[in-house]
């Protein structure tokens, strides 16, 4: 079949309604926890950042989630309403170190799984191209890539 309508043709509205599509798959989920996308990227990054043994500040968040130091600003905020993390004075006053609470800990227990599923579940169909198509999306963003070796030669 042709592609026929703009969307079709205009790969911009294609990464658009792609990007549009997860993010409504995913809010399912997360409305069951009344967390928004933000709020639980924020906790995914929280997890991720935790391993490495180093403070967690608002400006680490953002530059490891993508998401604008504003809205990490806003979602903590929202997050610690809910008791799923804490913010604490850094030793010299002038930043605040955010820990996952247990609570935050359970919560993400719960949701991980359910939203693992869903993205493996929407992007499966890119089968062995999903490497090349994440390392085209970061092309387009400017960022720097990462080629495998194939390891059949």
């Amino acid at each position: 079949m042709a592609d026929t309508s703009l969307s079709d043709k205009k790969i911009g509205l294609l990464i658009w309604n792609v990007s549009n599509f997860w993010q409504s798959k995913l809010r399912i989920i997360l409305k069951k926890y009344d967390l928004s996308l933000n709020q639980y990227l924020i906790i995914e990054t929280l997890k991720l950042l935790k391993l490495d043994f180093q403070p967690t500040s608002q400006t680490k968040i953002s530059l490891y989630s993508g998401i604008d130091v504003s809205v990490v600003s806003v979602c903590l905020k929202s997050l610690e309403k809910k008791n799923l993390i804490k913010r604490n004075i850094d030793k010299d006053n002038r930043k605040k170190v955010i820990n996952i609470l247990s609570a935050g800990q359970k919560v993400f227990d719960e949701v991980y799984p359910q939203i693992n599923k869903q993205e493996n579940y929407l992007f499966h169909k890119l089968q062995d191209e999903k490497i090349n198509f994440c390392n085209s999306l970061k092309l387009i963003l400017g960022k720097k890539i990462r080629i495998k070796a194939d390891k059949t030669l």
